[in-house]
């Protein structure tokens, strides 16, 4: 492994700012403008670019995106970053942009910009960020970027293992993209266009069938259908709800909240993130079913109207553990009819797309809402016969199942992808020698002392990092609590230790303390919460469990399942330690990881030449201690990744 810096491999570029590229430039077709809103995870997001002529296109030439160039955001979401494919090469790149050309010689681009797509880099592109109120980049910060790297045969490698994972997520999402035409298609041709199958099995209408002209929907219709209004095919609607962040009082019944930004992820086109909330028993009436549909009635944007809908299936329960609500910003309704599930969510999604909803919006508070009753009791729909109803629903349902199948195929891909992304990088797992580049096959051989499940990629909601560190701290004191070393300081270091080995962001902020790493509000506020949940109390610097201790267990395994062997396995090795062991493992730990994490030289004097510069209280321990501490992390296979945030003294120390 090579240690560089980005300006060693490749050339960082700004994009063109306003003195040399307006606005007023753009035109309705030309050469594409990629800018930070089309960044995306994986690729770039293709709607709404905007285009310049192409006099302007020779004119910007030198910011011309070239397959392999990475494209940074400059300003903002600093840390989000995208690989230009074939299918970009030729576009430009705004103001708002950096890009970063590798030099093929040097190193693998493929590879560098999985490199980029670590956790890791990503927060170490936050930190050394710029700007007082929005994060900024510029070349000189990126030319400075610490980069550990392998040869360019095992970049290739890795970057073909990864790519192949990509390429069919990537696939997956193309064949559900023309499943979803499919059954577009097929629902105009029979429902607006109706050319629906007759008694012969020819098209209705183009073979003559009656036509009739409705005076309610100002066309002609088939003989014999109706018109109705949305409302006529409901049976009910649930309203949505929110609970608390925490179990308490007679909230205690744990859902999954869907909101508006969960709608595009449950039809498979991003991520579903429902955040985890407990309401009453009583309002598990709330709870949604198979074919109930979820609609955004607050929200929406200038361009975006409110009334996005998705539909549950039972497929998309299996993305969730227990019982799933709306959240007060949705509605959930249910049909009378299952059958006309597919007509419903077609017609629904056609009028939406064709503009109808902005027309359907009041303001409350600067907050778009969607006249929901005004909308289902007013809006005519055709409604055609059941029995050409279920032709259609067995056609739209077989479609809909393979595409579920295929954002479950995803959903694994990704977690297979990012759990090996770190550990190819680190070179905690190589590709197998006898790996063929050309081969679909993915072979994979692991250090000898790897477990599976090392890294597993923890994706804990933004708003429940708190509880679940909670929940975190509640098992290290329910596994230690009879432990005779078991002192604050142990607890304190167990829990640093624990957060970092699984690489887990749950929103610490560890400072220097004389005894090792410590977040004094987190430590503070622990034992309140114990209390409050009724996990533990503290007597005489002892533990004594309280009534709803065992359920932790049930939280542990909600959060932290991934990573349990790894946790299970850190628990048994600190088991044996002494306050002393833990504070010099602990310490050890946090003054490798700063360095990493600041691309300094690693070698055993100067981590404990830092040890002892921690504080005055590490001045009672020997180089022998130290360098004990230092083998049991690398005997034990716990060295730090740079994982977190550096850790600093506190002002004042």
């Amino acid at each position: 492994m090579n240690k560089v810096k980005l300006k060693d491999i490749a050339i960082s570029q700004t994009g063109p700012f306003g003195s040399q590229l307006h606005e007023s430039d753009y035109v309705e077709e030309g050469t594409p403008i990629v800018t930070v809103e089309h960044l995306g995870e994986t690729s770039f997001t293709h709607q709404n670019l905007p285009y310049v002529s192409e006099k302007d296109r020779d004119r910007l030439s030198k910011y011309i995106l070239r397959e392999g160039d990475i494209v940074f955001s400059r300003v903002g979401s600093v840390d989000r970053n995208t690989y230009v494919s074939l299918e970009e090469d030729g576009w430009l790149f705004s103001g708002r942009c950096i890009r970063v050309r590798v030099d093929k010689s040097k190193a693998v681009p493929k590879y560098i910009s999985f490199y980029f797509r670590q956790k890791v880099f990503k927060e170490m592109m936050l930190n050394i960020s710029v700007g007082a109120t929005m994060p900024s980049l510029n070349t000189k910060l990126m030319d400075d970027i610490p980069l550990t790297l392998p040869n360019l045969l095992i970049q290739e490698k890795v970057a073909s293992v990864l790519s192949a994972l990509d390429d069919k997520i990537e696939l997956n999402n193309r064949i559900n993209a023309e499943l979803e035409q499919m059954s577009k298609t097929l629902y105009d041709y029979w429902f607006v266009q109706f050319d629906f199958p007759n008694e012969t099995g020819k098209p209705y209408k183009s073979s003559g069938g009656k036509m009739v002209y409705n005076q309610v929907v100002k066309r002609e219709i088939p003989e014999g259908w109706e018109v109705q209004v949305f409302s006529d095919w409901i049976k009910e609607t649930k309203a949505g709800d929110w609970g608390k962040g925490i179990e308490e009082g007679n909230y205690t019944e744990r859902v999954y909240c869907v909101r508006g930004a969960d709608i595009n992820g449950l039809n498979g086109k991003g991520e579903v993130k429902a955040p985890q909330r407990f309401i009453l028993k009583n309002n598990l009436s709330k709870a949604l079913k198979p074919n109930d549909f979820i609609i955004e009635i607050s929200g929406g944007s200038p361009t975006q109207s409110t009334g996005r809908i998705a539909l549950l299936t039972n497929k998309t329960f299996e993305r969730f553990d227990t019982d799933v609500i709306c959240s007060n910003f949705c509605k959930a309704i249910s049909l009378k009819d299952e059958k006309y599930i597919f007509n419903f969510q077609q017609e629904w999604q056609r009028l939406y797309n064709a503009g109808v909803f902005f027309g359907y919006e009041g303001k409350t508070s600067g907050i778009k809402n969607f006249l929901f009753d005004s909308f289902v009791n007013s809006c005519k729909v055709v409604l055609p016969p059941k029995d050409i109803v279920e032709q259609y629903y067995n056609i739209a349902q077989h479609l809909d199942e393979k595409k579920q199948i295929n954002l479950q195929q995803n959903q694994e891909l990704a977690q297979l992808r990012d759990w090996l992304l770190p550990m190819l990088m680190n070179g905690q797992v190589k590709v197998s020698d006898n790996y063929n580049i050309e081969s679909d096959d993915i072979l994979i051989a692991a250090e000898p002392d790897v477990c599976y499940g090392d890294t597993e990629h923890l994706d804990i909601p933004s708003n429940r990092k708190g509880f679940a560190r909670q929940v975190l701290a509640g098992k290290v004191v329910s596994v230690f609590k009879d432990d005779p070393n078991f002192s604050n300081i142990k607890f304190q270091k167990i829990q640093f230790l624990a957060e970092h080995i699984i690489e887990a962001d749950l929103n610490q902020n560890y400072y220097y303390q004389a005894a090792g790493p410590y977040d004094n509000a987190f430590m503070k506020s622990i034992y309140g919460h114990f209390k409050t949940q009724k996990w533990f109390d503290s007597q005489n610097q002892r533990f004594v469990p309280l009534t709803k201790e065992e359920k932790i267990e049930g939280y542990y395994q909600g959060y932290f399942a991934p990573a349990q062997v790894r946790l299970d396995r850190l628990f048994n090795l600190l088991y044996q330690t002494t306050e002393a062991e833990a504070e010099i493992i602990a310490t050890i730990y946090a003054v490798w990881n700063n360095r990493i994490i600041q691309g300094k030289s690693i070698s055993d004097n100067e981590l404990i030449e830092d040890f002892y510069k921690w504080s005055d209280r590490k001045q009672q321990y020997t180089r022998d201690q130290i360098l004990v501490g230092l083998k049991w992390l690398r005997d034990n296979n716990l060295e730090p990744k740079g994982f977190g945030k550096l850790i600093k003294k506190a002002k004042g120390k």
